[in-house]
């Protein structure tokens, strides 16, 4: 059951909110009874206030206090993800996360394509409106962008909302409003083409102003009613969920971890082989499927040429199909153990996975936390003279590899390690 304070704090959230969606929606109703606004005016409107949400959604994306839950696993946006490195805002508690920063250009890529076709779907078939119409759609978009800003200040920063969110949950809200929009652009239409010339009535002959009144003030009562039941998603929720729920139809995101790299002793510092923290990313190839499918995308290409007998053509797309993905991976790997040093206690029997390039701890296991200990030599550690130890953890796998000197790393754990030597390197064996 949640608290009481929580509850308070979640009421006068959802209050400023409420007042944010009635002031934002008397607008059109003002513009539609005071301004004699056509249906194109106020599907216009809704298109500028869609490009509005889409603009503070990013804002709290960009300031989200929980890091973006990415895949480990995923070549390079993974490594960095592993690390949770953020930016502090000086002055502030806002801080930015480099995985965010690097993700979320796709997600603008995709807003502007949503936006920009919604529009032309909405907005391309109607005629241009008056002058006076446009400056006063304008001067209505820009009282919805500080109504929307005075609501996200207060209501995501200054209340502290941000600090439970990541850059996917920031956008909770931004997809039911463009659902709303697009349907209530296509009703309108629909409207519009009934009292036209009917059903069959083309787009570009459509005429804006013959619906009346009652008709558009029914889309903005539509409008209104989507954006009012957005509010009270999470109450919605609860018919499918517990009531303790503050994030509506999505989960709550994963909090930052915090690794204690504090040990009684100094402890001993192991680090990969330099050459290994390069060239083994090569052994990973063959487990990232989408390596393996660019590569083989390039090859068949290469094929197609090698039909025509294009042969500089076929060189250049083979040196390519193979030599990108390679330096990808290479460049993973540099990313996960370049600046990375394996922290020893023998006496406090811990040990911690730190990068000093990002200043953070990644992984910290004790010695009774482990359930499996194996030392073992690849094509490319018996090549350096190295060993890879894998340690089995019951929520995940650790894999060391291209270690110089193993012994520190045995002696934290109360076990002789299984030793083995792969001819063909193994899944354990691929680097992580």
């Amino acid at each position: 059951m949640p608290s009481t304070r929580r509850v308070l704090s979640t009421e006068d959230s959802r209050r400023t909110e409420l007042l944010g969606t009635i002031a934002s929606n008397s607008l059109p109703i003002v513009g539609v009874t005071l301004l004699d606004w056509s249906a194109a005016a106020v599907l216009f409107l809704y298109w500028l206030e869609l490009g509005v949400d889409s603009v503070w959604a990013l804002v709290r994306a960009v300031f989200a206090g929980r890091p973006p839950d990415i895949e480990t696993g995923t070549v390079l946006i993974g490594a960095l993800a592993e690390r949770q490195f953020a930016l502090s805002v000086p002055r502030t508690g806002l801080q930015v996360y480099l995985t965010t920063l690097l993700v979320l250009p796709v997600t603008v890529l995709i807003l502007a394509v949503v936006w920009l076709f919604t529009g032309a779907l909405l907005i391309g078939p109607l005629p241009e409106p008056s002058t006076e119409t446009v400056t006063g759609v304008l001067l209505a978009t820009t009282g919805i962008f500080v109504l929307t800003g005075v609501t996200t200040v207060r209501k995501y920063f200054y209340s502290g909302e941000y600090r439970k969110h990541n850059s996917t949950t920031a956008f909770r809200g931004l997809l039911p409003r463009i659902v709303t929009v697009f349907f209530g652009g296509i009703l309108t239409l629909a409207l519009l083409a009934a009292a036209t010339e009917g059903p069959e009535a083309e787009l570009g002959s459509l005429d804006p102003t013959i619906v009346g009144l009652p008709m558009v003030l029914m889309v903005v009562c539509f409008k209104f009613t989507a954006d009012f039941l957005g509010v009270y998603s999470d109450r919605l929720a609860v018919y499918f969920k517990s009531y303790d729920q503050e994030y509506g139809w999505q989960t709550a995101p994963p909090k930052a971890q915090s690794i204690d790299a504090a040990f009684t002793d100094p402890p001993e510092r192991v680090r990969p082989a330099r050459w290994g923290r390069v060239i083994g990313g090569v052994l990973r190839f063959p487990h990232h499927p989408g390596s393996v499918l660019l590569c083989g995308m390039g090859l068949l290409v290469a094929v197609l040429f090698a039909i025509g007998s294009a042969w500089d053509i076929v060189a250049v797309v083979v040196t390519a199909s193979v030599s990108i993905p390679v330096c990808l991976l290479c460049l993973d790997q540099l990313l996960r153990y370049g600046a990375i040093e394996y922290r020893t206690d023998v006496d406090d029997g811990s040990l911690v996975a730190y990068d000093r390039l990002f200043d953070t701890a990644l992984w910290r296991i004790e010695s009774w936390e482990e359930s499996g200990l194996r030392v073992e030599t690849t094509p490319l550690d018996s090549l350096l003279g190295t060993e890879t130890v894998t340690i089995e953890h019951a929520e995940n796998e650790y894999i060391l590899p291209h270690l110089s000197d193993a012994a520190p790393v045995e002696a934290v754990f109360d076990r002789q390690p299984e030793r083995s030597e792969q001819i063909i390197p193994g899944r354990a064996g691929l680097l992580g």
